[in-house]
């Protein structure tokens, strides 16, 4: 049995926006230190990143609507650095704060989906989808967490999804041909394999993809299935 390894690579999520103004010097102040730490967390300085947003929290100085984002970058620090239920934590409260904030679910769910809770990272999946449906990370990381629970007819059509929304996409080509491989659709893997190798011709896993499909054709003419 040919066995490929299919790991969650969506990029961190991002916050394109936060509040912009502050009512009080104590909240501008609140506000720079909350930016420190949202520079440390996208140099990936995680340990700094808790410390600094630790310390923002407790202060409770920051306007209402900034509020759900320390938790987020918290937890995201806390993920990153495999301490799944801090961050989860973190994350729930983020989304208590902000209903609506997709990215606190997407983090939620590449936090249940490395613990191997496939389920658990599905259903978070589900929820950033349904308010960012045409995320083609979010799509994508559901994508692997249904292949990695054997669902392959759900990975292929959320993987058919995030390819069509952003056609560059390596790593979902790369997944929806191995869905199409478990499902016995060859003639469709190799579509995908070959558009990953035009898009990254030296993809191991895409190579390995045509040479198992290879294989497998060869024994099915010589009547081994």
């Amino acid at each position: 049995m040919r066995l490929v390894l299919i790991a969650a690579t969506a990029a961190a999520a991002l916050l394109t926006a936060t509040p912009a103004f502050a009512q009080t010097a104590s909240e501008a102040a609140a506000i720079e230190e909350f930016k420190r730490g949202q520079a440390s967390a996208d140099a990936k300085k995680n340990d700094e990143t808790i410390t600094i947003m630790t310390g923002v929290i407790q202060a409770g100085k920051l306007p209402k609507e900034w509020q759900p984002y320390p938790y987020f970058y918290r937890g995201q620090a806390y993920r990153r650095l495999e301490k799944y239920v801090e961050a989860l934590a973190d994350f729930d409260k983020a989304i208590e704060l902000k209903p609506d904030l997709a990215p606190a679910f997407f983090e939620s769910g590449m936090a249940y989906h490395a613990q191997e809770k496939y389920k658990q990272a599905i259903a978070s999946y589900d929820k950033a989808i349904k308010i960012s449906p045409e995320n083609a990370d979010y799509l994508y990381s559901r994508c692997v967490s249904k292949s990695w629970s054997g669902d392959n007819a759900g990975a292929r059509d959320d993987c058919r999804k995030a390819v069509n929304i952003k056609d560059n996409f390596v790593d979902a080509w790369a997944t929806l041909g191995r869905a199409y491989e478990d499902l016995g659709q060859l003639d469709k893997a190799e579509e995908c394999y070959k558009k990953v190798l035009v898009l990254e011709p030296k993809h191991k896993g895409a190579k390995e993809g045509l040479d198992y499909i290879a294989e497998k054709r060869k024994a099915i003419a010589a009547g081994g299935g």
